[in-house]
């Protein structure tokens, strides 16, 4: 299973990709927003994981590009330090899947990821 990974923060990049490569999933990290929405148009992948609030281009304009550009149905998870309810909401409108507020425990993202990917396996 093929995870793309976008996200600025290096220590968190770090948590994320240990806590889901020793499960077996492929991870490929990207470290803003722009290089995410280059990814995208050229790989194919399983799940996209997002922070909400990155250089370049934010995960609320990934998430559009995603869906209204390119049509993909891909399962989106958003890590973001926002608890702002406005934040959850778009994120949300915007076509995210599911949402996981900073900090979390890396076994809440381990049971939210499988249950995300149990239905392409």
């Amino acid at each position: 299973m093929r995870i793309l990974y976008a996200e600025d923060d290096i220590m968190m990049q770090k948590i994320v990709v240990r806590s889901l490569v020793r499960l077996g999933y492929e991870l490929t990290t990207v470290d803003d927003g722009e290089e995410a929405v280059e990814v995208i148009g050229t790989e194919s992948f399983d799940l996209i994981i997002l922070d909400l609030f990155m250089p370049k281009k934010s995960g609320f304009e990934v998430v559009e590009y995603l869906r209204e550009d390119l049509k993909l149905d891909t399962p989106v998870l958003i890590l973001s330090r926002s608890h702002l309810q406005d934040a959850i909401q778009k994120a949300y409108t915007a076509g995210a899947d599911e949402f996981i507020p900073k900090p979390f425990e890396p076994e809440e993202l381990v049971v939210r990821v499988t249950r995300m990917l149990a239905s392409k396996r």
